[in-house]
């Protein structure tokens, strides 16, 4: 119990903040696009239909999130039982050791901090999808002010999503802080910067492709929702995975002090395997991209176009499933001591 409940639960807690992630990822960037896509430029007779397929996605995207920060809760309080088994002083009372550890702490600090996110995130998210649809957006190629658009804004967040975003960012921080970043001496604030960078864009990748698939999984329109999503998904995941690998190999330098390191230390031979299996995710990835995408954009007779959803929702599932892979590989790995003479 005590050598699986430690591992699971930082499992659980990366998962959740990944696909928290993910929710802002979709909100801000993915369903204005698919928005302006069910529309039509030429056909504003179509808004009306377009809104109730865009209130119906960010309804499920806002469930999705509701219930991932009810997840966390749990993860947030096995994080305690965690950390107390492995700080507990069998000749100390365990009130002592509980009270020393939660208030006289930095790590205490950052897990208060970390449950009252989580704790506003759950109410947040059910606000979300109550509200889903209640501020109809503007009519294509118009701002809310009903002026028209010049171009689009990298990223198209309403308040109220806003402020949730604002909760997801300072959830990632509090993962950073309590990782191996804050244990390289010189530079521990750009250590911790590139760890944060490194797990939002892991939560923009793969949380984002996670909540397409499902919101798009019982749905029976021949792939036209998934295609949409997926050709908004593209280049935000290009960007994200390019950030993942830089931010990726920085923190590398930062806990490893030479490449035999990576085969004859337990710490460098956990990172390899987290590599490979992030390679295999990355060329699942490749193939989406590069002919999945584009068949389920051409296929234009129903049956064929079904036939082609089915097959990219197999893929990015598989995608997505080794990416949880890497997850669990990561909660292992953000345990195990650098090697020695790495700080």
């Amino acid at each position: 119990m005590e050598t699986l409940v430690p591992p699971l639960q930082r499992w659980l807690l990366f998962s959740g903040a990944l696909l928290l992630t993910g929710t802002v990822a979709w909100r801000g960037f993915i369903a204005p696009r698919v928005r302006q896509r069910l529309a039509g430029r030429d056909a504003p007779e179509t808004f009306d239909r377009e809104l109730s397929e865009i209130t119906v996605l960010e309804r499920g995207v806002g469930g999705i999130g509701g219930l991932t920060a009810l997840v966390l809760v749990g993860a947030w309080a096995l994080r305690l039982w965690a950390q107390l088994m492995d700080f507990r002083d069998p000749f100390a009372p365990l009130r002592e050791d509980l009270t020393f550890l939660v208030f006289d702490t930095f790590w205490g600090t950052v897990w208060m901090v970390q449950g009252g996110l989580v704790i506003l995130l759950v109410g947040g998210f059910a606000l979300l999808r109550s509200r889903a649809g209640s501020s109809p957006p503007p009519p294509p190629g118009l701002t809310p002010e009903g002026i028209p658009r010049k171009g689009h804004r990298p990223v198209e967040l309403p308040l109220r999503w806003k402020v949730v975003a604002g909760g997801v960012f300072l959830l990632l921080l509090t993962l950073a802080l309590s990782s191996h970043a804050m244990s390289v001496p010189a530079n521990r604030p750009l250590a911790v910067s590139v760890d944060l960078a490194h797990t939002a864009a892991a939560g923009v990748w793969m949380g984002s492709l996670a909540l397409i698939l499902a919101t798009t999984a019982a749905r029976d329109d021949n792939g036209r929702i998934l295609s949409f999503q997926l050709e908004a998904f593209s280049p935000m995941a290009l960007t994200s995975v390019g950030v993942l690998l830089f931010m990726g190999l920085l923190l590398s330098g930062f806990h490893m002090h030479e490449i035999p390191a990576l085969w004859e230390s337990r710490y460098g031979r956990t990172l390899s395997l987290k590599v490979l299996v992030v390679l295999a995710v990355m060329a699942i990835g490749f193939w989406n991209w590069r002919r999945g995408l584009p068949s389920l954009l051409e296929a234009d007779a129903s049956p064929e176009r079904t036939r082609t959803a089915e097959q990219v929702r197999r893929s990015a599932g598989l995608e997505v499933g080794l990416a949880l892979v890497v997850l669990l590989v990561t909660a292992v790995l953000v345990a195990t001591p650098v090697p020695p003479g790495a700080h």
